[in-house]
């Protein structure tokens, strides 16, 4: 472990120790991926096939860049188990499967260094059970998926995925999201955080609170994971035929999903997830002219880094908002403005933070610009 690293993962876990101390949060699993080998006494490799274009079971490999240790979970075009039929991919588990009681976080570290289109680079929890003959399955996933631009990230959840009605986007047992963020681009270094609560799933980018939904939400203790594969032909925002299995090792290509550190932490309420933010903005008021909407509130903290603003279309009936990070203001600028889609219907909520964590959020208020048609 070389110095900068051994000074970022010191600062990590002392804070969290005290955090710990105080009665907040409990770190219940930390690799740094030091190496020289994958600790089998924490993590499992798997060994199994997904979709119809990877088999699992390629060897990690440990690396260190400025200072940084990582693991490196790669993908080889050449298979020698299956040669021309299909590439060989990388997914390590850990061992525990952690109980949700109050709340639990994952997080990870990690980048995605290639840009050849068609991988899939995951950091998730998944379980499954056995109920009535069916296998129902849980899930938490932040994806990168190569096919889409550098800014964009796939966030979704699974609840009981196989019981009888189970659809893509029904809410109910699976609900997802691409996130287009100012500033993100997948090949750099970012922390990927999820935050498993009673009654929501967050996302976490960078220390960012970037998506919320409260349904659906997994209820069976899952592991942490992470892996790279190739997107299969059933999946059109993944699948890139370009990026296909070859018959001789002379033909391969390596890419490489490189890991620095994952955390499993214990979260000691249902609220803010650890750390103490700023107070919450209040006051939230909202102007609309034409397709421009200008938001403003009260300010009522003197010790934040800035304002993260969340909006989500107005649902239908009794359906739950999907809530987007809008966009984001420096400290002491208590207003903001976008244009949006004319004729619809939005919800708005604001939060400050700073290096502590974020705040609880303002009131929601509803924006209605133009005259909207096909929601209630």
């Amino acid at each position: 472990m070389r110095a900068r690293k051994s000074l970022h993962v010191f600062g990590l876990v002392v804070g969290l120790s005290l955090c710990t101390l105080a009665g907040a949060d409990e770190v219940i699993l930390f690799d740094d991926f030091s190496g020289p080998d994958l600790d089998g006494g924490t993590w499992g490799l798997a060994t199994w096939n997904i979709g119809d274009r990877t088999q699992f079971g390629n060897t990690p490999q440990f690396a260190v860049d400025g200072g940084t240790n990582f693991i490196i979970l790669p993908l080889d075009t050449y298979n020698p188990d299956n040669p021309g039929n299909l590439v060989l991919g990388t997914e390590i588990y850990s061992l525990e499967n952690f109980d949700l009681e109050e709340g639990v976080e994952y997080l990870a570290r990690a980048r995605l260094t290639s840009e050849t289109t068609g991988l899939v680079a995951a950091f998730f929890t998944y379980n499954q059970k056995r109920r009535r003959g069916r296998w129902l399955s849980d899930e938490i996933d932040f994806e990168v998926l190569s096919k889409q631009p550098l800014n964009r990230v796939l966030v979704t959840s699974w609840n009981d995925w196989g019981a009888p009605g189970s659809n893509y986007e029904d809410g109910i047992h699976h609900l997802g999201a691409f996130l287009d963020l100012p500033g993100f681009d997948w090949r750099s270094w970012n922390t990927y955080a999820m935050r498993w609560y009673p009654d929501r799933v967050e996302w976490w980018l960078n220390e960012v609170l970037v998506h919320s939904q409260s349904s659906p939400v997994p209820d069976l203790a899952q592991p942490a994971r992470a892996s790279l594969w190739a997107g299969g032909t059933t999946w059109p925002d993944a699948y890139d035929p370009a990026l296909a299995p070859v018959a001789s090792p002379a033909l391969n290509t390596r890419h490489e999903w490189q890991v620095d550190y994952i955390m499993v932490t214990r979260l000691g309420d249902s609220g803010g997830g650890g750390g103490s933010g700023p107070n919450a903005p209040s006051a939230l008021s909202a102007e609309v002219a034409g397709a421009e909407v200008s938001l403003s509130w009260a300010d009522n903290s003197s010790d934040e880094d800035g304002f993260n603003i969340y909006r989500a279309f107005r649902p239908r009936g009794n359906a739950q908002p999907d809530f987007n990070l809008a966009g984001t203001v420096p400290a002491n600028t208590p207003q903001f403005s976008e244009f949006v889609e004319d004729n619809n219907r939005y919800l708005y909520f604001v939060t400050a933070h700073n290096a502590d964590g974020e705040s609880q959020p303002s009131e929601t208020i509803e924006v209605t610009v133009g005259r909207p048609r096909g929601r209630n």
